[in-house]
């Protein structure tokens, strides 16, 4: 089942691999890579895996100095690395659209090798999606599949699965369902047909006894059928007692169906869900108060003044969360860091590092340059790191691997 079909390297890569034929054949040996950290990258031809001890030395990051990993041939294309989640120095990965694949860095005598160690086929169509990453633990993942939800049109709901993986054996331990109600009228297309809404869920978030789902209803036109935010809720884990929360003081709530969540709950379990903004391009905030059932009328963040670009939300804790490229102070509403503006360039990484008081983000310069900076949450300051090839075009994931 595995692809072996490998898209192209770029010249750095090609040097690497060709280092590696020369090789003398001896007996494979393969040990897990002792590297701290990795950086997931794409380039114009290809997927690596930049490894190092140390992501705060002046050094660069690059295929071309024995550091890099080729994963080119495990994805199909490098914006796969959205539907990606590493933990406990294992990447979990969908790369064929069936089958969730558990992988590792290895040490091999002919160099690192990015190794599948385990997997699991899914009947149907799947690519990861949300995870629970509170609930998931060294011996199991609690996650959603991307896509839309199956509709179930004689309940009149739309199913979305939660699995829970064993990953000792990569196997399913139990899955439960959200039921989420489909709309209560009928959406028509231009030509008077009945068009056959669809459901999108765009995070995921366990607390306190309950699941929340941010989501939104789109048409076969792939827009959204009308400008309310949606959340469900329901009990956890029974998945009894749904409830869908409206609010059309904002628009539908942001996101895509991948790893991503546009999503976070604070210290006190209240949850946050990124939407559209009323105006065009923009974005707001509204709030759930742990234990509540509706939209908390008294708070609605409206960010249509700040150049919001989404990403993966995080709760950085002391009452803060990044919301790229901001850090907020959620409940006060404020602005209290522009990460763009401290570090004089534009920060894209996908999935950031949260670790010891520190976010940990890439940062495109203006002349092209890529560099990892570390964000120190109580000190509200800036710190310029390792240099990344400029040869790279995007950088998705900073991960820690022990």
């Amino acid at each position: 089942m595995k692809k072996n079909r490998l898209f192209g390297f770029c010249a750095f890569a090609a040097l690497l691999l060709s280092s590696c034929k020369d090789s003398p054949n001896v007996p494979e040996v393969t040990t897990p890579e002792p590297t701290e950290y990795s950086v997931w990258v794409a380039t114009a031809n290809g997927s690596y895996l930049l490894t190092t001890d140390e992501i705060m030395k002046d050094t660069l990051l690059s295929p071309a100095n024995n550091k890099g990993v080729d994963i080119t041939g495990n994805l199909p294309q490098a914006r796969y690395a959205g539907y990606a989640y590493i933990f406990n120095g294992y990447y979990y990965l969908s790369n064929d659209g069936t089958r969730f694949s558990k992988h590792q860095l290895v040490q091999t005598p002919q160099g690192l090798l990015f190794k599948e160690v385990d997997n699991y086929a899914f009947p149907s169509d799947f690519y990861l999606g949300k995870v629970a990453s509170q609930f998931s633990t060294n011996d199991e993942i609690v996650f959603t599949s991307t896509g839309a939800s199956d509709a179930n049109l004689e309940k009149k709901i739309f199913e979305k699965d939660i699995y829970f993986m064993n990953t000792k054996d990569m196997t399913l331990n139990k899955t439960l369902k959200a039921q989420i109600p489909m709309l209560d009228y009928t959406v028509y297309k231009k030509d008077g047909t009945v068009d056959p809404t669809i459901l999108n869920v765009t995070s995921m978030r366990v607390a306190g006894g309950k699941a929340y789902f941010g989501f939104f209803y789109y048409d076969s036109d792939y827009k959204p059928v009308n400008k309310k935010a949606y959340a469900y809720i329901c009990d956890y884990p029974s998945m009894a007692n749904g409830h869908i929360m409206s609010d059309d003081r904002a628009s539908y709530v942001a996101g895509h169906w991948q790893r991503e969540n546009y999503s976070f709950l604070d210290d006190n379990n209240n949850l946050y869900l990124l939407t559209r903004g009323k105006t065009d391009g923009t974005f707001a905030i509204l709030r759930v108060n742990n234990g509540q059932t509706e939209f908390d009328k008294s708070y609605l963040y409206d960010l249509k003044d700040y150049a919001v670009k989404g990403g993966d939300l995080a709760w950085l804790g002391d009452g803060k969360a990044y919301i790229r490229p901001y850090v907020i102070d959620v409940a006060n509403k404020r602005i209290v860091a522009n990460l763009a503006e401290m570090t004089g360039g534009d920060p894209t990484t996908t999935i950031n590092l949260i670790q010891d008081g520190n976010l940990y983000t890439a940062v495109k310069t203006p002349a092209s340059k890529w560099f990892i900076y570390e964000y120190n949450i109580k000190n509200n300051s800036v710190k310029k790191g390792a240099e990344i090839d400029p040869g790279v075009t995007q950088v998705y994931h900073i991960n820690k691997l022990k």
